[in-house]
């Protein structure tokens, strides 16, 4: 059967539409592609190649391109070998290639990373720091103190959720009053569609659902729970991220703690209270066990420097 003549750009936007459309695929994860497929793309135009005609020898000189000419760590360059190996079993099964150039390249493996959390007393001095209001400015930009607290509320709520729930921060960002079950007044669970538009139940903790329900009472079905004004959207990740980021140094906390951070806090609890590695799996929204293993390996490390003091 004759391949279909496709350039590779074009090639490129088909491939993000499957995965978008098909898949369900995040915008920010189709985002993500779209850059290491252009890398790749560019790659090839500048070494005369047709990427429809690319071998593992290829691969294998595109990896080494960038670990030597620019720098680039291995861990990212273990996942555009992974995004060019989705996209050419892709491209492979739509006929537009022969082979797989990706398959057989020796690539870079991925190093193994011990997630960071943070620990109970981090914890509580983190919640301290987002709950104390006296460093807060008298106005800025021309806003009073009261909407200044406001918004260091909604961060309150917003870094609570997800330190209750381990939702990722798109997760939590996307949830809409509507997808929280409230019973009594008390915020009881929260609906997430997750990663590949699968969707989730997750029951929250009593004490936090007291105070969450409170805060969401009055407030309409279809706004989002922490958007910026009624009706309008919610901050978005980078901005989480910078506002976290000023609230753990006020808390002393020297780890680059991230949104996902606050997840594997929540992981982390979790299993220190017990919990199995498939329920925690299912409260996070793995699709592979494998993924949530890696808590195990946290549990054995801590276990080894209790002993460690004997």
């Amino acid at each position: 059967m004759e391949k279909k003549a496709v350039d590779f750009w074009q090639a490129r936007k088909d491939f993000l539409a499957h995965l978008h459309y098909t898949k369900g695929y995040s915008q920010g994860t189709c985002y993500g592609y779209n850059s290491d497929l252009g890398i790749w793309g560019r790659w090839l135009e500048e070494a005369d190649k047709d990427w429809r005609q690319a071998t593992h020898v290829d691969t294998e000189q595109f990896v080494a391109w960038q670990m030597r000419e620019r720098g680039t760590k291995a861990h990212i360059v273990a996942r555009r070998s992974s995004c060019l190996g989705s996209f050419y079993k892709w491209a492979m099964k739509n006929a537009l290639v022969e082979s797989d150039p990706i398959y057989l390249a020796d690539k870079p493996k991925r190093p193994y990373r011990i997630p960071i959390w943070l620990e109970k007393e981090e914890q509580l001095a983190f919640q301290e720091a987002v709950r104390r209001v006296d460093d807060l400015p008298e106005n800025i930009f021309g806003r009073p103190r009261e909407h200044i607290k406001a918004i260091r509320r909604r961060y309150d709520f917003l870094f609570g959720l997800i330190l209750n729930s381990g939702l990722r921060i798109s997760e939590a960002l996307a949830v809409k009053i509507r997808d929280v079950r409230i019973v009594n007044g008390v915020a009881k669970s929260v609906r997430v569609i997750g990663k590949g538009n699968r969707e989730r139940l997750v029951p929250l903790p009593e004490a936090f659902g007291q105070v969450f329900g409170a805060w969401l009472q009055g407030r309409g079905g279809d706004d989002f729970v922490f958007a910026k004004a009624p009706g309008e959207k919610p901050p978005g990740p980078h901005a989480v991220r910078t506002y976290l980021r000023r609230l753990i140094e006020r808390a002393g906390i020297d780890k680059p703690v991230t949104p996902h951070k606050l997840r594997h806090t929540y992981a982390t609890r979790l299993l220190e209270a017990g919990a199995e590695l498939v329920d925690i799996q299912v409260l996070l929204g793995h699709v592979d066990l494998s993924t949530t293993q890696i808590y195990t390996h946290v549990s054995e490390e801590r276990m080894a420097g209790v002993v460690a003091k004997l």
